[in-house]
């Protein structure tokens, strides 16, 4: 039998793809919110690292995962097999897709700031994901089409929440930033010198 554009098992696969599109899009968002989170603290030791924690093998995991592969799409084209992501001098050259253990690592100048909220928001992005097909975590999954559309609509509304609340802690940290440059001066006074 000859399968119609408006056939069943089409109509499947397009509303899964629109799902993955949708939780490509808000796991983007998920890890754009993490990093200005973590960029926002008083002192980010990454940029001025001189042991790099950073390795290809931690790397390696974005162009072996076809969640993180998919994350990632055509950039993907870009690693490279001996330094991963990691460019000295500058960092990880990945804005998004990346390694969730990124995300989960704190080295011990990283961890004597108050990191407790990024820690949680981090802990919550890698776990959102497990279970996500027969009992694996969708880094594990080799074909993420083969991942149920119910199972995806799950995926697709933790990462809201997720996300929801990742923005919520942006927000108190960057109000609780400007409350502080205020409070000492660090802002001009719009009305000028009384």
């Amino acid at each position: 039998m000859t399968q119609t554009p408006e056939s069943p098992s089409t109509m499947t696969g397009r509303a899964l793809d629109d799902w993955l599109h949708r939780i490509r899009a808000l796991h983007i968002e998920v890890e754009a919110i993490l990093q200005s989170l973590a960029a926002s603290l008083d002192d980010n030791p990454c940029a001025r690292c001189t042991r790099v924690c950073c390795r290809e093998v931690f790397c390696r995991e974005s162009v072996e995962s076809d969640f993180l592969r998919f994350v990632l799409g055509p950039r993907v084209e870009a690693y490279d097999e001996n330094a991963g992501w990691f460019m000295p001098g500058a960092g990880c050259r990945l804005s998004c897709g990346r390694p969730l253990v990124c995300y989960e690592y704190f080295c011990e100048e990283f961890d004597a700031q108050d990191v407790g909220t990024i820690r949680l928001l981090s802990r919550a992005l890698k776990t959102l994901y497990a279970n996500a097909l027969a009992g694996q975590h969708i880094l594990a999954v080799d074909d993420i089409g083969r991942i149920g559309a119910q199972r995806l609509r799950i995926l697709h509304d933790r990462l809201e929440g997720l996300r929801d609340r990742a923005n919520a802690a942006l927000r108190q940290s960057l109000d609780a930033r400007l409350r502080g440059k205020s409070a000492g001066g660090a802002v001009d006074d719009p009305r000028g010198a009384a």
